[in-house]
């Protein structure tokens, strides 16, 4: 029996409460991330960059970092997933050269950075701090070559994550079994299996069986990346577990099969309630938004190309030939949800609405305390550096 969640505090019924959401921090306060920068590692500080030697900063924005050897695909990974590239153009890149760090910052729970190392670098050679570059580091994904001899790949991999572990115990591990688009699905599956058993023989080895790695089957070519990308991201959300819970309220009130909270950009989900993910719904979530995104570059912008193709009307209604509807509403300027809906329950349109508005109230309200978070921490992190220097730039020193 479908319920109503709980009666939010209207202020009238319809467009009452529209500007008070444009005011919500996450909405109005969260602008495009400045996009793909190169930096070597002994490059200082910017704005809105982490400062590697601020234990505050990587609380705010933590760090992903993309490893493997040469030819991996870890840097055609990064142009599929957050530059819309097409899988066939990124045959055309160049081999990375030198590290290279793009800032993601999407909405306020998709926000961190991605560093991609160049696989020809020995980052363990002595004029590189690897201490420095684990610190504060999220997640480490090593990509490995599926259609190549791994054997290398699995040393490097196992170099790097005891190293990584001595600095950071705190890193999630991630192993992207990569390129498997050209494997049959036999030989995919044998393939995870000898990869998953060496790499965590050689640990047990070493006497490190805590370290857990996480293994996924990926390609650029399907939507296997953009899903084990989701999975790593959401890690890194601290409000995860929150996300999920207002989800599992949202449907079992609304009599929805399954739900899904997309990042537009990268149509990475950084939540979904607690029933299994099937590949091929999240297939048709992204398909989705693709979907709904072009139609309102065509058709949604005025005359002279003002507006944007995702708004707070953004709202999309897609019947499938087997009795299920597809339902997307706008959460934020980034975020969508996107529903699985029984034609039947999806009769009680008026009842889904009503519990999405209170959905979507919880959301900013979780905005709102992210936000308030960032901004103690970086007060604290810029209060700590002014201790720390004088007026000049000089350090500090005890007398």
């Amino acid at each position: 029996m479908s319920q109503v969640l709980g009666k939010p505090q209207l202020q009238g019924e319809d467009g009452g409460d529209d500007e008070e959401e444009d005011e919500l921090v996450g909405l109005a306060g969260y602008e495009d991330g400045p996009g793909s920068s190169d930096a070597e590692l002994d490059s200082g500080p910017e704005e809105g960059v982490l400062d590697l030697s601020d234990p505050f900063s990587t609380e705010v924005k933590p760090r992903i970092l993309l490893m493997g050897l040469r030819r991996s695909g870890k840097s055609s990974i990064q142009k599929v997933v957050f530059h819309k590239m097409s899988p066939s153009e990124t045959l055309f890149l160049e081999s990375t050269n030198k590290i290279c760090r793009e800032d993601v910052s999407n909405s306020s729970f998709v926000n961190f950075q991605i560093w991609d190392f160049p696989g020809q670098i020995d980052f363990f050679d002595p004029t590189f701090d690897y201490e420095m570059i684990f610190r504060g580091t999220g997640a480490l994904i090593f990509v490995i070559d599926s259609q190549d001899d791994y054997m290398e790949a699995l040393a490097r991999l196992h170099l790097t994550v005891t190293r990584a572990y001595k600095v950071n115990t705190d890193i999630n591990f991630e192993v992207f079994i990569h390129k498997v688009d050209g494997l049959s699905d036999d030989h995919k599956i044998e393939t995870q299996r000898d990869i998953h058993q060496r790499a965590n023989d050689d640990l047990a080895d070493a006497g490190l069986e805590k370290i857990h790695l996480s293994f996924y089957l990926t390609s650029i070519y399907d939507h296997s990346i953009f899903e084990a990308f989701s999975k790593v991201v959401q890690k890194l959300i601290p409000q995860l577990p929150t996300l999920e819970n207002l989800l599992n309220i949202f449907i079992s009130n609304s009599g929805i099969e399954k739900a899904f909270l997309f990042d537009v950009v990268s149509k990475i989900y950084i939540a979904t309630d607690s029933t299994p993910v099937d590949m091929q719904t999240y297939e048709l979530c992204c398909d989705m938004i693709d979907v709904v995104i072009d139609i309102s570059c065509i058709y949604g912008l005025k005359e002279d190309g003002a507006g944007a193709p995702y708004d707070k009307e953004s709202t999309a209604i897609i019947k499938l030939n087997n009795t299920t509807v597809l339902y997307l509403k706008e959460v934020t300027k980034f975020l969508a949800l996107v529903c699985f809906v029984r034609e039947e329950s999806f009769e009680r349109k008026g009842l889904i609405d009503y519990n999405f508005h209170c959905f979507r109230k919880a959301i900013h309200e979780v905005f709102e305390v992210r936000m308030k978070m960032v901004k103690s921490r970086k007060v604290q992190s810029r209060l700590r550096k002014k201790k720390g220097a004088t007026p000049n730039g000089t350090p500090r020193m005890l007398l």
